[in-house]
This record gives C-alpha cells, structure tokens and sequence, in this order.
C-alpha cells in the first residue's frame, strides 16, 4: 500500500506556447528544485517526472504520520511563495499548480525490453491521476480521495471539505472526492 500525489502545473500547456523551450523548461527545472525539501522535509519520494508532472509517493506510515501527504503540497506552495520575486523576475508570473492524492495498493515491476524501468502499476495510480484531473472542474488545488480521507490524523491545521461522489473518467464506480484547505495561511489553494 502506497499513497501517490500527482502534482501538476496549471496552464502548462500556455506556459509553454508562451515561452520559448529554453524558458520553459527553466521553468520546471526551478519548480522541481523548489520542491525538493518540501518532500524530503515530510517524509515523501519523487517517484517520476512525467513532462510538466511529478509523482510524489510515500509509505502509508510515513504519508499518513503528521498528514507528511497533505502537508508537503502546502509546504511547496510557502517555497514557492518565498521565491516569487525570483519567478516573476525570470518568467514573469509565479506557478501554480494542482495535486490529486489517493491511497492504495500498487505493484512494484520491470517493464520494457528495448529501454527497461522499474515501475508502479495499480489503480491508485489511475485514481490519483483522474482526481487531479477533477481540480480544474472543482475549482480546487488539492484533492484527495475519500478513502484516503478516512484514514488522515484529523488535525486543526486542514480543513477538509467533500465535493461529493464523482465519477472518474475510465472509472465504473464514483469516488467521493474532498478538497482540502490549509487555514490560516496567505495562500491561496
């Protein structure tokens, strides 16, 4: 059992007909440094980079201890924050991006002949995928999984809201999806 957090820049795909292919991916290349310590800091993995996309996992124990899943999209948003100066002078605007988090069972294998890879298949990784894909339709930055849900510490720190039962996309069974947000603080999610 694995919690997976698919972590996505909004509006890439704008960003990118914007700027010019050096630029853009300067762009990415700092984002993915920013969160470094944000993962590390609450106990998490980069599992993959997959073009303007990072797949951030952790073992339950670890995901669940001080809510290390919820926590670290927040603590990338403050890094972020810290560094917009630097963003809007390079780039010219400060990324945001969107996350969808589920918790669930994945195998662990080699794939591949020509090029092999070691990776994770399982629906945890479709669902975690389809909910991030919810966030634009929700108006939310950080989705996650009723049952993952109903497993976090309850803290005074999220407040976590339900949008429902929803039906995934390539899903037969809805999903109830809540959106979680970070009292308090001078972001906004």
């Amino acid at each position: 059992k694995k919690i997976f957090m698919f972590l996505d820049l909004k509006s890439s795909t704008t960003l990118a007909e914007k700027l010019d292919p050096y630029s853009y991916s300067k762009v990415l290349q700092e984002f993915f440094n920013d969160i470094t310590d944000p993962v590390i800091n609450c106990s998490g993995e980069i599992y993959q980079y997959v073009g303007d996309e990072v797949v951030l996992m952790w073992d339950i124990n670890k995901g669940l201890d001080n809510n290390n899943c919820l926590n670290c999209f927040y603590m990338i948003q403050e890094k972020v924050n810290e560094r917009k100066n630097t963003y809007i002078n390079e780039f010219g605007f400060v990324p945001q991006f969107k996350a969808g988090v589920h918790i669930g069972e994945a195998i662990v294998t080699e794939v591949g002949e020509l090029k092999k890879g070691i990776v994770y298949h399982g629906d945890v990784l479709n669902t975690a995928s389809r909910i991030q894909s919810e966030c634009n339709r929700l108006n939310a930055s950080l989705l996650i999984s009723g049952e993952l849900a109903a497993v976090l510490n309850k803290s005074k720190n999220i407040v976590i809201r339900s949008e429902g039962q929803i039906l995934l996309k390539g899903k037969e069974n809805e999903v109830e999806l809540f959106s979680v947000i970070f009292p308090g603080n001078n972001l906004v999610l």
